[in-house]
């Protein structure tokens, strides 16, 4: 027995011909588009001077020897775009069945997060969704399934799966109401694509509603519930207490910047200054992006503070009401346990003029913390649900963010029920792994031989 997913009306010989017309139609199209992909690709390269992480194996589809799996039996392939999905493959793996897998991932925080949490699995990047990638991605992998995490649907790539016989499910799926607006544009092509996914479970009804609207039959898709709240795990007090020793953070309450994108951190240092650092609050930002911690130095001193970096050797002398910049993957969870434990804030970046929507505050909530977000939380619906419906998330607002934090701070009785709050609402959120496990054993099948790859 194999996962093949559900099956609709269309597939069979004529669809996979179809998909492979499709596939080389597009894939004709993108080649003309590819000087200047090259050009993107050495813009930031250069230009920008940022590594582009997994470049060869992206461009060529040619994954690492150790990342080729077991070709004889098949494999299972699962994405994750980047480290919030990565994530999601550690309790989720044990639950999906027979391996051997292949985990893939596209960003530099995932590549790193695969290799801490997977030291020993067969792990490459997810290639480019040019043609001659795909098609030596799908040629090397000989996967017998893809498993998406929340939001990767490339056209090329589904293309192929398609005209390969290779069932594509997406798991903890989400499409925001930005992404179907563009979805629906190119219509005829959305139903095409979405259409060819054998099976697609939903964080929530909203997001199921818009994959059916774009041409996915209802029989295939199914609703879970959002799989981040069963991934958080709270740091337990003695691992947060042995980070505190490690970055030599002052007693007395944290005031945490977390996954923030730049221009976030300006305006709530801004606010600490004012109300936080005559109190003797500690403020810590843990940016999304830990290459950015000489530019979070940068602005420090602009704005006349004193900050140092956990990845530099010798910080210097160290005062009670330095920045502390943690410019490290994989500290959040214990600095969240932190703040909780000392009554702090934390507020969780992603909503604050980045463009993100909001990154998973749901870890911050389980902790026990005073839960604080800005305006734009769109991208993360199921967990802000579950946090208004307990009254457990204070939502800033861009005109009175000063005045709002230095009131929350000014109440610890209150941060203390918003903490309890969110712990609880966390703790009833759970339970969607286990969901998603049962629909996909509904939908197990027989699967057939994978056909010849584009």
């Amino acid at each position: 027995m194999s996962w093949s997913g559900v099956r609709g009306p269309g597939s069979g010989v004529q669809a996979s011909d179809t998909a492979r017309f499709w596939f080389r139609a597009l894939g004709a199209l993108i080649c003309l588009l590819a000087p200047f992909i090259l050009l993107a690709i050495a813009h930031r390269l250069w230009i920008r001077r940022r590594a582009l992480v997994g470049l060869r194996a992206k461009l060529t589809g040619r994954p690492d020897d150790r990342t080729t799996g077991r070709p004889d039996r098949g494999n299972v392939v699962v994405h994750g775009v980047s480290l919030g999905e990565v994530m999601l493959m550690k309790p989720l793996l044990p639950r999906l069945g027979e391996g051997p897998f292949i985990l893939t991932t596209s960003t530099e925080t995932g590549t790193e997060g695969l290799a801490k949490a997977f030291p020993d699995g067969h792990r490459t990047h997810w290639p480019f969704d040019l043609p001659w990638a795909v098609s030596a991605f799908l040629r090397r992998t000989r996967p017998r399934r893809i498993v998406l995490l929340e939001a990767e649907l490339w056209p090329l790539t589904l293309l192929a799966a398609r005209a390969a016989g290779v069932p594509v499910q997406v798991l903890n799926a989400r499409l925001t109401e930005r992404s179907h607006r563009r979805w629906r544009l190119l219509r005829p092509i959305a139903r095409r694509l979405v259409g060819s996914l054998s099976l697609a479970i939903a964080q929530e009804p909203a997001y199921a509603a818009r994959l059916v609207d774009l041409g996915l039959p209802r029989s295939r898709v199914a609703v879970s519930g959002s799989l981040k709240a069963d991934m958080v795990r709270p740091a337990a007090a003695a691992a947060a207490q042995t980070e505190a020793e490690r970055i030599a953070l002052p007693d007395g309450p944290l005031c945490l910047l977390a996954s923030t994108s730049e221009p976030e951190e300006r305006a709530p240092l801004a606010s600490w200054q004012r109300w936080g650092r005559p109190q003797g609050w500690t403020c810590v930002i843990v940016p999304r992006h830990p290459e950015r911690g000489e530019a979070l130095v940068a602005l420090c001193r602009e704005l006349g503070l004193s900050a140092r970096r956990t990845t530099t050797p010798d910080p210097g002398p160290r005062t009670p009401d330095q920045i502390i910049i943690v410019d490290e993957i994989g500290r959040l969870g214990a600095l969240y346990t932190l703040c909780a434990a000392r009554g702090g804030i934390a507020v969780v970046g992603g909503s604050l003029g980045s463009g993100r929507g909001g990154q998973n505050m749901l870890e911050a909530a389980a902790a026990g913390c005073c839960t604080v977000v800005g305006w734009d939380t769109k991208a993360q619906p199921d967990p802000m649900r579950l946090l208004r419906g307990a009254s457990a998330v204070v939502e800033l607002a861009p005109g009175t963010l000063d005045a709002q934090l230095a009131e929350l701070a000014a109440q610890p009785a209150r941060r203390d029920a918003l903490g309890a709050a969110g712990h609880q609402a966390w703790s009833t959120g759970r339970g969607a792994l286990d969901r998603t496990i049962r629909i996909l054993d509904r939908h197990r099948t027989p699967a057939p031989g994978p056909r010849t790859n584009p």
